[in-house]
């Protein structure tokens, strides 16, 4: 006795140790995070609004359990983060919003969504899911557990549920509030239908022939700094950047098996299937230890495909190789075959009660009373549900011979006991069907120690011979790898461009870039198992705007110069040079083409894009030659030569479908649009990157 009480002194002591360590450790990780941050613990800020960081942390661990419990806890933890922050600015920004506007949920409209006549689907499924006829039948369980006799603390989970389902259920409706006002002042008025009527009722057939500007050499029109700097001033607002940002390169290198990996692979496989071939079951290949081996019990319809024909008419035992060779090796065994019944409707009931009490239920259900009935005759103690389909192959045998004998549409006794009972009702049976029991085995190469360690030397020496981010870019192709060009911002959750996916788990790349210079190059980031990673910061863009030098920009500010220089020095070739539409078409070495133009209607995809034209064509005297006109892609002469009236006169809903499209109503109700208006109205910054 004396031992065991040191033992549990001893037990206590430990625990008190290891709790003060714990509590220590959280502590100085806290502190450092929030040193690294200068004292600031927020993630983000919202006009004046803090998200605090131990706020958002709760949030990330809520969304990453709902992730795994619907089993899709692949994610990368970065854009988890990200979206979190994200969804927590937006509902920040639509908190301000709905306070300005004055847009509440008052009680009554709570409790008619949550309990009323007409419930939100959410609720009515997930009142449903836990087995309750009506959302009302679950909030009274739920909040006056006593009426049904069971404690409080059983229910408390479910209550919870029901609190963050109705807490959800309200911001979904101040949003659709929200919606509904922005819609209300985006709707056509009789004004607005007369004049996109007028708009839609002449359309206009012209000839045209143009010069576009792609058909001169780019060579002969240069474009000088000078130029470039003045148009990036005019279109200045395209540049803004909402964050910080830096253009990067990087290069990515996948860890994968080399040849003498794949041909190790191969002989694994060749020797899982000689073993497959030998044994009765799949037991033989277990010791090969690194196969995958998955058993499935299938109808022929739901065998892979490339087998099926094969094991249809195969006998037990049967083996049979997929083609694929190479880094992918499958293979399958048809272990058993058998015919059973494929499914059945069945109803279930449930009963707690003495052998007397058991036989008086079956007897009922048996003369007709529903399961209904018998809940209320005996709350508590008789539950169930009918009209369920069940697939008998997967079920016990003891089950499925029962079921077998049983006589469809009268209750029999599944099991008992002498406190309770199931009783089983056979409504309906399919037809028997043949089912395959298949083991699947398959094997994948995979990149060996030896190969994982030759393709991290041989990138090292790669950055230990370009240590600048112009080495980095220049010599990647020569040394077998992609440098990939990329903006990114401090919100940048993995590295990723335009022509690419992101790559899983690199954010520790990106924040080393934003702890970094101009021109620096990384050290190689393996946190992705499959991937080595390095990173070369081309430019650092901190002043609020892209320069006209960041490379997309400067094209399109090139090609916008270049153009009008093309255009001017067309001009001069072509105008007052024709009097015809042939004699133009021959100065420019086209042809002559045709294209229709209403003003409601846009610009014919035969005219390019030219947004300046569509007014020029509607207001222009028919059969008068127009032009030469110098477009944004083009010079072009057009002359209408005939005007079609619509006869129909379109009906209002027709116009207002008109009026949403032409002024983006149905967009600028879109929840993402929203949130962008949003955040142009209120400056938020955010500061993930200095935790993590």
């Amino acid at each position: 006795m004396a031992t065991l009480e040191k033992i549990r002194q001893r037990k206590k002591i430990l625990a008190i140790v290891i709790g003060a360590a714990l509590i220590a450790f959280i502590i100085e990780v806290g502190i450092e995070a929030i040193g690294r941050s200068g004292g600031n613990s927020a993630a983000a800020k919202v006009g004046n609004e803090k998200i605090d960081i131990m706020q958002f942390s709760r949030e990330v661990e809520k969304a990453a359990a709902e992730a795994q419990q619907n089993n899709q806890d692949q994610e990368d933890p970065a854009v988890r983060q990200q979206q979190v922050l994200d969804e927590m600015i937006n509902q920040k920004l639509l908190e301000k919003e709905y306070e300005s506007l004055g847009i509440t949920v008052s009680d009554k409209e709570i409790s008619e969504l949550m309990i009323g006549k007409n419930p939100a689907p959410a609720v009515i499924q997930f009142a449903q899911q836990v087995g309750a006829k009506t959302p009302a039948d679950l909030y009274d369980f739920i909040m006056n557990p006593g009426k049904q006799g069971i404690q409080e603390s059983q229910v408390m989970e479910l209550r919870t549920q029901w609190n963050n389902l109705k807490n959800d259920i309200v911001k979904q409706y101040k949003f659709a509030k929200l919606q509904n006002l922005m819609a209300g002042c985006l709707q056509a008025n009789d004004l607005d239908r007369a004049q996109l009527a007028e708009e839609g009722a002449v359309t206009n057939v012209l000839t045209f022939a143009k010069k576009d500007y792609a058909s001169l050499p780019d060579d002969k029109y240069p474009v000088s700094d000078e130029e470039l700097k003045a148009e990036w001033e005019k279109m200045k607002p395209l540049f803004k950047l909402e964050e910080n940002a830096r253009a990067i390169h990087y290069i990515a290198v996948d860890i994968a098996p080399s040849a003498e990996d794949i041909a190790a692979a191969q002989k694994i496989a060749d020797a899982a299937y000689i073993a497959l071939q030998k044994g009765r079951g799949i037991d033989s290949v277990r010791v090969l230890g690194t196969v995958h081996i998955d058993s499935t019990i299938v109808t022929k319809d739901k065998l892979p495909i490339k087998v099926r024909d094969f094991f249809a008419g195969a006998e037990v035992g049967s083996v049979r190789r997929d083609t694929t060779t190479g880094e992918h090796h499958q293979m399958y065994k048809l272990i058993n075959k058998m015919v059973s019944i494929d499914s059945v409707m069945m109803s279930f009931v449930s009963v707690q009660g003495d052998a007397k009490m058991q036989a008086s239920v079956l007897d009922q259900l048996n003369a007709g009373k529903t399961i209904d009935d018998l809940k209320k005759t005996y709350p508590q103690k008789v539950d169930g549900k009918s009209g369920e389909w069940q697939r008998m192959y997967t079920t016990p045998d003891s089950l499925k011979n029962k079921v077998a004998d049983a006589t469809i549409g009268t209750y029999f006794v599944y099991n008992s006991a002498e406190q309770g009972a199931i009783l089983v009702k056979v409504e309906e049976k399919k037809a028997p069907k043949t089912f395959y029991t298949l083991a699947t085995v398959s094997y994948d190469a995979y990149a060996s120690t030896k190969t994982s360690e030759n393709l991290r030397d041989k990138f090292q020496d790669f950055l230990n011979k370009n240590k600048t981010a112009k080495a980095f870019q220049e010599n990647a192709a020569k040394a077998g790898y992609n440098a990939i060009d990329a903006i990114i911002t401090p919100s940048t959750a993995q590295l990723s461009s335009p022509y690419t996916r992101g790559i899983k788990d690199t954010r520790k790349a990106v924040k080393w870039v934003f702890d970094n210079k101009k021109d620096q190059v990384s050290p190689i980031f393996s946190d992705n198992n499959n991937v080595l990673v390095a990173v070369a910061i081309d430019n650092v863009y901190d002043n609020g705007y892209l320069p006209y030098t960041f490379d997309q920009g400067k094209q399109m500010l090139e090609q916008r110069v270049r153009n009008r220089k093309k255009g001017e020095a067309l001009m001069k070739q072509y105008d007052g040079k024709a009097k015809d539409m042939n004699s133009y078409a021959a100065l420019m070495d086209t042809q002559i083409d045709t294209a229709r133009v209403a003003f409601a209607g846009g610009m014919d995809p035969k005219l390019g894009n030219e947004p300046g034209l569509v007014g020029r064509v509607v207001t222009a005297k028919p059969g008068t030659l127009q032009g030469p006109w110098k477009g944004e892609n083009a010079v072009i002469v057009y002359q209408v030569v005939k005007q079609e009236k619509e006869e129909r006169k379109p009906t209002k809903e027709e116009l207002d479908a008109r009026y949403a499209q032409t002024h983006a109503t149905q967009a600028l109700v879109n929840q993402q649009t929203i949130y962008r208006i949003l955040s142009k109205a209120t400056k938020v910054s955010k500061r993930l990157i200095d935790f993590y």
